[in-house]
């Protein structure tokens, strides 16, 4: 088919428009997720540190969504596909030095493979022998991820304890995961190991149910608190660490899923369930997501045998965001869990 003069002038003009277009788009895309200049998290070993040399009283927990809320990475479903991000919030890690670890929405090698063309500036330009867990948190930490997707992952700094079932150093995939629920999506996922942290043993549970369904949201969080203590159990041990995101905002939000966990979690319930995170810090609780004028406080920390109260990245006053400023979608929760005394009831 040839073109006549005119429709060939007409697809031109809209070649280079779109071509213009795109430019002042990534231009505009690079000027709004501008780095901040208000510095870094404050280093574990700093005296500004609330929970500083506090490590030998207990450990200190991190959580973090680093899904990217960067339009350049909907190819890769908003996961951490930005390496300039990546390298801030491996930056913050490191400097953070947690001792239990929790991470939510990384990007495996087998998407930048599903995807035929390699975006400029993503982390699937990284070499795949490398996993990006491990770039996030380098040698020192001893990581599980889930099999499903390989999305969300439990690390433990090898200084501190150790997996079960995996060995020190090594990053391992788990089969213990949640079982879903009739015509739920498979690409979600919350995941249990069991841990030995400065000489305890309790299971960590890294929670990212499902975002869109509360239904579905119900089926996988009635596993972390029924049927535990069994060989096939989501829980296994008595003593439970629950860390993630959520995607449940039980103090702004009301279904079925958040009137469960408000029955199976806090002190108003009577439960040996309680917050570290959320309003064990502040009420209202400090958000955890922060999209447009859209705020909610997805991402907890709770346990059923700590004392200890964790921050909001970048919320919570004097700190700083863990990804510099930019990039997350989500606000990272970090604290410190200190054992609980006998004769105390929790903290919220």
């Amino acid at each position: 088919m040839r073109l006549t003069k005119p429709q060939l002038v007409r697809f031109l003009i809209l070649f280079f428009t779109c071509c213009i277009l795109g430019v002042v788009t990534w231009v505009l895309l690079d000027a709004i997720w501008e780095p901040s200049d208000e510095g870094w998290v404050v280093p574990i070993g700093s005296e500004e540190n609330t929970y500083a040399g506090a490590a030998s009283d207990g450990f200190t927990v991190l959580t973090a969504n680093v899904g990217n809320l960067d339009p350049r990475c909907l190819p890769y479903s908003m996961k951490l596909c930005r390496g300039d991000v990546e390298a801030r919030i491996a930056k913050s890690i490191q400097e953070l030095h947690p001792d239990v670890v929790a991470i939510q929405e990384t990007l495996p090698h087998w998407m930048c493979e599903s995807w035929p063309v390699i975006i400029p500036g993503s982390t699937c330009t990284a070499q795949p022998d490398v996993p990006q867990i491990r770039r996030l948190l380098g040698p020192d930490y001893t990581i599980v991820c889930e099999a499903r997707n390989g999305f969300e992952c439990i690390a433990v700094r090898v200084d501190a304890g150790d997996f079960l079932g995996c060995d020190s150093g090594e990053l391992c995939e788990t089969d213990r995961m949640d079982r879903q629920g009739d015509g739920c999506r498979w690409n979600v996922a919350i995941m249990a190991a069991t841990v030995r942290v400065k000489g305890q043993v309790f299971d960590v549970v890294n929670a990212h149910p499902e975002s869109r369904s509360a239904a579905c949201r119900l089926v996988s969080i009635r596993q972390i608190f029924e049927n535990t203590g069994q060989p096939n159990s989501l829980v296994r041990e008595e003593q439970v660490l629950l860390l993630g995101d959520f995607n449940m905002d039980p103090w702004r939000e009301d279904d079925v899923s958040s009137r469960y966990w408000r029955k199976m979690v806090g002190r108003s319930a009577g439960s040996e369930y309680t917050y570290h995170s959320g309003i064990a810090e502040k009420d209202p609780p400090y958000p955890t997501l922060r999209y447009l004028l859209y705020e909610r406080t997805y991402d907890h920390v709770v346990s059923n045998f700590l004392n200890g109260t964790t921050r909001v990245l970048g919320e919570s006053s004097g700190t700083a965001r863990l990804d510099g400023g930019r990039g997350m979608d989500h606000r990272a929760v970090y604290g410190l869990g200190i054992d609980r005394e006998p004769d105390l009831a929790g903290l919220s």
